[in-house]
């Protein structure tokens, strides 16, 4: 799935406060944030809207494996190399 930033307003010393006392115990703000929004996720969007994201991002990702695969070389024909190099 393609990804967004959320931005939000808080008070800097609860921030600081969460950095001090998560230090050292392998907590990541981010990745604890993340991991809400997943829990979010799944509390409120309903099984069957999730199973349909999910099979659009698949099909998705495979259609962008089908167009990379396809995608041909650039131009790499022996006569165009030099001028490809930067070099004469």
């Amino acid at each position: 799935m393609k990804e967004t930033t959320i931005q939000i307003k808080t008070e800097v010393e609860k921030i600081n406060a969460i950095r001090i006392y998560t230090n050292g115990k392998g907590n990541d703000i981010e990745k604890e944030l993340t991991d809400y929004v997943d829990t979010l996720y799944r509390k409120y969007v309903p099984p069957a809207v999730r199973e349909f994201i999910e099979k659009a991002d698949e099909q998705e990702q495979a259609s962008n494996r089908r167009q990379v695969r396809r995608k041909p070389a650039a131009d790499a024909s022996p006569g165009n190399e030099a001028e490809n190099s930067g070099t004469d």
